[in-house]
């Protein structure tokens, strides 16, 4: 026999109080995986941040399973999606890299990989990476410090995956017609278009990447001045095996050359080949491909050390990079010694 909703509802209300503080966890969350994209230089289109609202956790609350019993015994506080975060990507081939980041970054429950699930069993229909995670009492990220052990859910998935899961919830349960055969069929042949589609995402983004690569090969002057798109087109040549960063990253590592006094094509392209990146990349032990301006900018610190710190600490936006340049030279120097 169904169990009553109300059993719960002072628990549901009690949950309703503290929504304020849902959503500034949610808020700080959203910030922190912000900041470790831009960090690892991942490229991303948008980092979205929700809390259940009273009614919906209720709702999960009431589900039961076959035997009638509830699915998720207890109150809100034994939900891990109270407060739930979504990584929307351009391109399939950064959804791995960004589940590694955020798994390093923060405690992880459980990771789900629907997408290699569903084409397993040679399905078609829901695709993306979905992730539990937990703020770490001890050593948060900064900004979380407030939110030691509070759990929350990762969805990461690319900006058409999100356009079909979004449309499908919207109709299969906002709508009146969710069991249409017709409509089914649909969906299934636009979620068959969204994974090809998906694909040739993956094969522009390389085959653009190796063009720009062929086609810079000799078109730049001794004297060019340095700029984003000429710094992009020499790190696709010098680090063929790193991912693009983001666009406004390219023109941050021109600042950051500058403070260096790196101001040409051919004086970055010279500095950027002359350092060992194997070496670093060990030395730095990085759990994931990092994109191409993390890579030169941890070249850089390593060759030029405390120099390097002081001219390139007030670069940028970031109030809190002379603290992470600091930590990760201490790391090189561990290493090398």
């Amino acid at each position: 026999m169904r169990q009553a909703s109300v059993d719960l509802s002072q628990d549901v209300a009690e949950f309703s109080r503290h929504i304020p503080r849902y959503e500034a966890a949610a808020e700080a969350i959203r910030n922190t995986i912000l900041a470790r994209l831009r960090d690892d230089g991942l490229n991303h289109h948008d980092v979205r941040h929700r809390v259940k609202t009273p009614k919906s956790v209720q709702e999960k609350l009431d589900r039961l399973d076959e035997d009638g019993n509830r699915r998720y015994p207890g109150g809100p506080e034994n939900l891990d999606d109270l407060v739930g975060e979504r990584v929307i990507l351009f391109v399939e081939s950064d959804i791995n890299a960004v589940a590694i980041a955020l798994t390093s970054q923060f405690i992880c429950h459980d990771d789900e990989d629907k997408t290699a699930v569903i084409r397993k069993i040679g399905g078609i229909g829901y695709a993306g990476r979905h992730l539990t995670l937990e703020v770490p009492a001890d050593n948060p990220p900064v900004g979380c410090e407030a939110y030691g052990g509070q759990r929350f859910e990762v969805q990461i998935r690319t900006v058409l995956q999100h356009a079909w899961a979004e449309f499908e919830h919207d109709i299969r349960f906002k709508g009146t017609s969710g069991d249409n055969a017709e409509i089914s069929r649909a969906f299934t042949m636009a979620s068959t278009l969204i994974e090809l589609a998906d694909q040739q995402f993956v094969n522009i983004s390389d085959i653009l990447k190796r063009l720009q690569s062929e086609s810079a090969a000799g078109a730049a002057a001794e004297q060019q001045v340095l700029d984003s798109y000429s710094l992009q087109l020499v790190l696709d040549r010098v680090f063929p095996e790193y991912p693009r960063s983001k666009a406004a990253q390219y023109d941050w590592l021109v600042d950051i050359l500058a403070a260096n006094g790196v101001t040409t094509v051919s004086a970055a392209e010279d500095w950027l080949t002359s350092v060992d990146q194997d070496t670093v990349a060990r030395m730095m032990g990085y759990r994931f491909t990092p994109g191409q301006v993390r890579v030169a900018d941890d070249l850089l610190l390593k060759s030029l050390g405390e120099s390097y710190v002081t001219a390139t600490r007030a670069v940028g936006n970031d109030s809190n990079r002379e603290g992470k340049l600091r930590s990760r030279l201490s790391r090189l120097r561990n290493e090398q010694g």
